[in-house]
């Protein structure tokens, strides 16, 4: 018994390693954190997260997800300030190193949650964080990764992050920043003019305040919605920002005040991923949204009913992966 114990770890050990160890694929993950939002996207050693849900339970997703060794997250967005969405904030501060952080740092929530939010992300801030607000347009790009030698070389897609929102723009400056090619190219943090900053200022603290994102990698699109409403589902089409995607993050969790079928035609998601809780008090998802989405033929997955949701792509095709099971 001796003997066998240590064999017994050791053997745990190589598994994880083996099923953890970074490939060339892009993993999304839609973390079950219950009623809330936490998407994880890993791609070779980076690592992204998307919101931290409602609670500490976040941190089982990443734990299950994340090589036991590497406790970084590059990229932190903060979509937006509900408890929903940053209940699991300070647990990950403890634990996670955090070289970016993205969040508006103009909205102001009155909560708890938010106030310990702000403090712990100017502490992040002094041990070395970064911390922004995001623009429209800016694009955050992660390199391809080589393999093979001269004769047999293999590179895989570079992985792009895309904001679309805050976009509080007039059309006259919409217009202007079009014409400079401006939009989806990486810019200095001040070339928006003061008067833009200003706007972003003034937005309004609330779920159509969320931030809103296109990660591109390849041929594969993934539209991340946070909170975002019907209403700014419009501006985002009426500007032209949206096209078809291949995976869409249901806004709202799928509430009836969002993912019109307007909408939907636009994007016309083949996948539609929907994170909420089972048997919520809101009755997310609404019928009328999951009828919208039948009537484009989107395939329909949620986290209350899968868990988890782990897809992974090659920046050509994407699928599906069954739940992870314990080999002990």
């Amino acid at each position: 018994m001796k003997v066998l114990l240590p064999l017994i770890v050791v053997v745990i050990l190589l598994w994880e390693i083996l099923t953890k160890w970074p490939d060339q694929f892009l993993h999304i993950v839609l973390c079950d954190v219950g009623q809330g939002d936490a998407v994880l996207l890993s791609y070779a050693q980076t690592q992204i997260l998307i919101d931290t849900g409602p609670s500490e339970k976040v941190l089982a997703c990443l734990e299950k997800y994340l090589p036991f060794w590497d406790k970084k997250i590059d990229v932190l967005v903060i979509t937006h300030f509900d408890a929903d969405h940053i209940g699991g904030f300070q647990q990950i501060a403890q634990i996670y190193e955090i070289n970016h952080l993205f969040l508006s740092l103009t909205e102001v929530k009155d909560s708890q949650l938010f106030l310990e939010l702000r403090e712990q992300a100017l502490a992040l801030q002094g041990s070395g964080t970064s911390l922004k607000q995001p623009f429209l347009g800016q694009q955050i790009a992660f390199s391809q990764i080589s393999s093979g030698n001269q004769t047999n070389y293999n590179s895989t897609p570079a992985l792009t992050l895309s904001f679309l929102t805050p976009f509080e723009l007039d059309l006259e400056e919409y217009h202007f920043l079009l014409e400079q090619g401006s939009f989806l190219w990486q810019k200095p943090e001040n070339y928006l003019s003061d008067e833009a900053w200003q706007k972003m200022a003034t937005k309004n603290n609330d779920n159509n305040g969320s931030i809103a994102l296109l990660a591109v990698f390849g041929e594969l699109k993934l539209l991340l919605l946070g909170d975002l409403e019907s209403p700014r589902e419009v501006a985002l089409t009426s500007l032209s920002l949206i096209t078809d995607v291949d995976i869409q993050k249901i806004g709202h969790h799928g509430s009836k005040t969002a993912s019109s079928i307007d909408f939907l035609w636009q994007s016309r998601p083949e996948m539609s991923l929907i994170s909420c809780g089972q048997n919520n008090k809101f009755d997310h998802p609404h019928q009328e949204v999951l009828a919208n989405l039948q009537a484009i033929s989107s395939q329909v997955k949620r986290t209350d009913q899968l868990g988890d949701i782990e897809i992974i792509s090659d920046g050509v095709h994407f699928w599906l992966k069954e739940p992870k099971t314990n080999i002990f």
